[in-house]
């Protein structure tokens, strides 16, 4: 670890995330892995039209929210749960920002973990997604650059 465990505060912020949601990204990202659901790849959704896929937003933030605080602050770790809870559908013209956090720390059968989470918002401050992950962190010496 980089921080004593001791030292690790609870509630620190972690990271912040803002993105204007575009078609043009959500093509690239469903492009990417490859989804063809139409609801993604087209303006036809229950929504009143494109949405992008929930996860998106979570796994684009995911480094500036939490893993340069990880590798800085907590050192080398490893995702070992991650959970997210889904409000509102995420459409295009959108900003959505996320405020990173260290909520929680804790020790198990000798192992250390810690929980991060995101509330993804947007410009009105209405949530559409948490994102809530766990990780172990390795008490191993890293290695030498």
């Amino acid at each position: 670890m980089t921080t004593e465990w001791q030292d690790l505060e609870i509630g620190v912020e972690t990271g912040r995330f803002s993105l204007l949601v575009t078609n043009e990204i959500i093509d690239e990202y469903v492009d990417s892995l490859e989804i063809t659901h139409p609801w993604y790849t087209s303006p036809n959704s229950p929504y009143g039209g494109r949405i992008a896929p929930p996860d998106m937003l979570p796994k684009l933030g995911m480094d500036v929210l939490f893993q340069e605080y990880a590798g800085r602050v907590v050192g080398r770790n490893m995702r070992a749960r991650q959970a997210y809870k889904f409000y509102a559908p995420i459409k295009p013209g959108m900003t959505v920002s996320a405020i990173g956090r260290l909520t929680d720390k804790y020790e198990k059968r000798g192992k250390r973990f810690v929980t991060f989470e995101a509330l993804f918002v947007d410009e009105a401050g209405n949530p559409l997604v948490l994102d809530m992950r766990t990780q172990y962190v390795s008490q191993a010496p890293a290695a030498a650059a």
